[in-house]
């Protein structure tokens, strides 16, 4: 195809940030290498230039937990619309393209990242994109795109045959396909995945409720659809719930649903009702953003049954939800899903569930199989059925008593940690980790008020984390509730702070030597307490008062 006319520019949509950049204009565009998470973290594209293969520089930073392409089928295929969200995402409030989606002559590509924001859309027109320009700096903040005129000899009008669904056996599923064909040699297959299941039974119906589901807005929708009860649950969690597995009872038949929400997780929860006595009747849970300005996902779920409750598996933050407690029995989960579990809900059979009145001389009820392990004087409650990952005893935190309790969890490294304060305190904390290579953002910790945001970004992993001290108390003479007044962070390479004002008590977390993993503490309006996980090795009470001392020495 030839270029003929002016190329004509539209946008920039997304925000102010970053830097100018500009690709120009070319023949057509090849290629789409996308960097994304939970905004476009980068992108990068190929053009043609009469032939030849152009490649322009990268767009955006060097982050990223998901990398896909898209490849056109040159010189067929072209690039004839884009659309997406933007939203502000980092601390300081500044926007960046938080999705994005393309469309060219034959199909549909995306949505990569989390649509979340304002919405943004390209009209389509009798034109092709040949060129984009934006602003680009830790992420992609705005995005613009060249538009060429197509020539009518190159875009004619297609005649299209529909042929009949086919039925192709595919092991224990079916997958029905329509073919459509165009003189443009375009193919086009639509598939509808159906399962032995949903050709068992209905998606609602029968007197089935549904409620929900609760939580955000992002990712795609699913729905495992109906069964006689639920046996199993496997959860993954980490700030949030990442994914969550559904075994499902079939009249008498074990059947498993799909995995729903991402890959990985620190910390895994097995929940085994004593299926068909134990019925599960309602979930409760929270739910929020991960990061400031960010999407909502499940942040935590308890399930209760006839005989007790299992849970929380997660931390209690944010919203909580529900649904009436006395209608039926669950038997089936629906929701949204993405990196992590977006949102959920459930598929009620109205019926009356009796409460499980165990037997005076039977120990197997629910009650009878909690586990109760010291640690440190106190005692803590294990549900039955929950399988808990044992985590490593960490230093803290220091601090007060206010607020809530949160834990970070265990990670590989410390990539970057922004701390914001206010006139008297430390406002709030939150932290990028690194887990097997891979980037996790921790909810902010306290409250979104203060004067200075500092941000501090270690050269992972040649710099680690060894070491954190500070000074806590209360923040008037009235207040008798102490908080976090200042903070400094020590890693294998120097000193960062001190950061707020160094009044009050002292304390240090070089008891314990090594490597810090993660943080934990408590939170509210402001940083209560703070804490550390620690790859750890004991020292005695000499050799820890000397490392305490050659800690602050060597700064």
């Amino acid at each position: 195809m030839s270029v003929q006319g002016k190329p004509a520019s539209v946008g920039p949509w997304g925000g102010q940030s970053g830097h100018a950049w500009d690709d120009g204009t070319f023949t057509t565009v090849r290629q789409i290498v996308i960097a994304h998470g939970y905004s476009i973290d980068s992108i990068q594209f190929e053009y043609d230039k009469n032939g030849s293969s152009v490649w322009c520089e990268k767009r955006g930073g060097k982050g990223g937990i998901k990398f896909d392409k898209v490849i056109l089928d040159y010189p067929h295929e072209y690039l004839t619309s884009v659309k997406g969200t933007y939203s502000a995402f980092d601390v300081w409030g500044n926007l960046c393209i938080r999705s994005v989606s393309f469309e060219s002559n034959r199909k549909k590509y995306g949505p990569f990242g989390v649509e979340s924001g304002t919405y943004f859309t390209m009209p389509k027109t009798d034109s092709k994109i040949v060129g984009f320009y934006g602003k680009a700096g830790w992420y992609l903040d705005a995005l613009g795109v060249y538009l060429q005129p197509i020539p009518k000899e190159t875009n004619p009008t297609s005649k299209i045959v529909l042929h009949p669904p086919q039925t192709v056996p595919q092991g224990d599923k079916k997958l029905e396909h329509s073919v459509i064909h165009g003189n443009a040699g375009a193919e086009i297959t639509k598939h509808k995945l159906v399962t032995d299941t949903e050709k068992l039974q209905p998606k609602a119906g029968g007197g089935v409720k549904i409620h929900g589901p609760w939580g955000g807005i992002g990712g795609i929708m699913f729905d495992d659809g109906i069964y006689t009860g639920v046996r199993q649950i496997n959860l993954s969690r980490s700030v949030g719930i990442v994914w969550m597995k559904v075994c499902y009872d079939f009249k008498g038949q074990a059947v498993w649903g799909s995995k729903h929400g991402g890959r990985g997780g620190f910390k895994h929860d097995k929940i085994v009702f004593d299926y068909p006595s134990e019925v599960l009747t309602h979930i409760t849970g929270t739910y929020g953003p991960l990061v400031y300005m960010g999407p909502n996902v499940i942040k935590s779920l308890t399930f209760h049954t006839n005989k007790g409750k299992h849970g929380p598996c997660g931390e209690e933050q944010g919203p909580s939800f529900t649904h009436r407690i006395d209608e039926g029995k669950i038997v089936g989960f629906h929701g949204r899903e993405g990196i992590f579990l977006d949102s959920i809900g459930v598929h009620i059979v109205p019926c009356k569930i009796s409460p499980f009145k165990p037997s005076p001389h039977n120990n197997t009820g629910i009650g009878a199989n909690k586990l109760v392990l010291a640690v440190n004087g106190h005692g803590e409650k294990f549900e039955r059925g929950v399988v808990k990952e044992p985590t490593t005893n960490g230093s803290g935190p220091w601090g007060g008593n206010g607020g809530k309790p949160w834990d970070d969890g265990l990670f590989s490294g410390i990539k970057q940690i922004f701390v914001t304060r206010a006139n008297d305190a430390i406002s709030s904390l939150q932290v990028e980790y690194d887990k097997n290579g891979q980037s996790v953002w921790s909810v902010q910790h306290g409250g979104h008020s203060g004067v200075a945001t500092h941000r501090i970004i270690l050269e992972y992993p040649n710099e680690t984390l060894i070491c954190i001290s500070g000074y806590y108390g209360p923040l008037n003479n009235s207040d008798k509730s102490n908080v976090v007044k200042s903070l400094s962070f020590y890693t294998s390479r120097g000193k960062y702070g001190p950061y707020g004002e160094e009044t009050g008590t002292f304390f240090t977390s070089t008891k314990t030597q090594g490597k810090v993993l993660g943080l934990h503490g408590r939170s509210s309006s402001y940083l209560d307490a703070v804490g550390v996980h620690m790859q750890q090795q004991q020292l005695g009470d000499n050799k820890a008062q000397f490392n305490r001392t050659s800690c602050f020495k060597r700064y």
